[in-house]
């Protein structure tokens, strides 16, 4: 129920969106909702033209783009990826992450561990510090760029 209300809520405040059964191959501004069923965040909408496979530095991973803004400063969308281990100097962007499966542990660089599993959101700010550690997740996630 959680993420019914937190995915509305966000579609709603923001404005423009993609639906992911249009498909397209590179992300669209919109003015219309997006619906993501538990179903299709389970597994289907990454095998989707618009899913992006990644093998970057948190691993092996597909990123699905469910909404760009104008400005291009705020995205949201659901990511599936593997096992990784980084140490992360600075984070890029302010995101929000809610875990639909697997979960990530994330150590600041003062020792303090916070451990995420599904059925949990996580905030990270711009700048953090520290290691990220998992076996492997799916997410929904909403990041902002600062200018």
């Amino acid at each position: 129920m959680l993420i019914k209300a937190w995915a509305v809520a966000v579609i709603l405040m923001s404005g423009a969106t993609m639906s992911a059964a249009d498909e397209p191959s590179k992300p669209l501004v919109s003015t219309k909702p997006v619906k993501v069923t538990a179903a299709e965040a389970a597994g289907p909408i990454f095998a989707s033209r618009s899913a992006v496979s990644d093998n970057g530095p948190d691993g092996p991973a597909k990123d699905v783009l469910l909404l760009r803004s104008k400005d291009k400063r705020v995205e949201m969308g659901l990511y599936d990826a593997g096992p990784s281990e980084i140490d992360i100097a600075s984070y890029p962007d302010d995101e929000f992450m809610y875990f639909l499966d697997g979960g990530v542990t994330l150590t600041s660089t003062d020792g303090t561990k916070l451990a995420v599993k599904a059925g949990e959101g996580l905030v990270v700010p711009r700048g953090w510090k520290g290691h990220w550690s998992t076996q492997g997740y799916k997410k929904y996630y909403v990041t902002y760029t600062t200018p």
